[in-house]
């Protein structure tokens, strides 16, 4: 089961998805996240570029640590937006990887970034199995798009993976996302949760794992019920 997660930012996948992801790279299946940005405005005392090479650098070795390949986009850092084009591109994305399963952001999130990232998605999977509609790859039919976010009232995971046994992978994995770590300590007026970056993400998994009978889990919500492959 081939499993594509497009994610706008670099440390996204690891932070909400990275157990899940290194669970089934270590199954033997096909991972691969898809990053939208390069994440260029997520730092400080640096240039836009040379943060975005420093935190591509850091996504490689991330994904390195969890067992995915990883690839780029090209959308700017806080400035995707939600187009035709941009649709279009990502379905084309969507083709040229032809997932079992596509994991992404949950539409209702802080971030803009997230909520259009996680519209485009959505919308792409529609669209991607369309044979009239041409792009550069053919048509291709992920079974289903599952979301993860932040804990937040609307949020309501229906499905919680058992991570437990992977949570130190995705720990090291999140933790080479070096020049991640101060910005979202010092940024934590906004990112309250990352005032302490590795346990806030023990204390999400924690919570989470008890709705599973795990020490450790992550957890999704589905586009729609009746698909043939399952997020394990």
């Amino acid at each position: 089961m081939d499993l594509l997660a497009i994610v706008a930012h670099p440390d996204d996948a690891e932070i909400f998805c990275g157990g899940t992801l290194a669970k089934h790279a270590d199954r033997g299946d096909d991972v691969t996240i898809a990053y939208m940005t390069r994440g260029e405005f997520g730092g400080f005392d640096t240039t836009q570029a040379e943060l975005a090479d420093t935190r591509e650098a850091e996504a490689r070795r991330a994904a390195d640590a969890l067992g995915a390949l990883v690839t780029f986009l090209e959308f700017e850092d806080g400035r995707i937006t939600y187009s035709l084009e941009n649709r279009l591109a990502i379905v084309d994305t969507l083709r040229e990887h032809d997932p079992d399963i596509v994991l992404t952001h949950y539409a209702d999130d802080m971030h803009p970034d997230h909520r259009a990232t996680s519209r485009l998605v959505t919308d792409a999977y529609y669209m991607s199995s369309l044979p009239l509609l041409e792009t550069e790859h053919p048509p291709a039919g992920p079974s289903n798009v599952y979301y993860f976010g932040k804990p937040t009232s609307s949020f309501d995971p229906d499905v919680v993976v058992d991570i437990t046994d992977v949570q130190e992978r995705k720990e090291e994995a999140a933790l080479h996302h070096e020049s991640q770590i101060e910005w979202l300590e010092e940024h934590g007026g906004i990112d309250a949760e990352f005032s302490d970056f590795v346990e806030g993400m023990r204390a999400t998994g924690h919570a989470l794992g008890r709705q599973a009978g795990a020490t450790y889990a992550e957890g999704f919500t589905r586009l729609h019920d009746a698909s043939v492959e399952h997020l394990k």
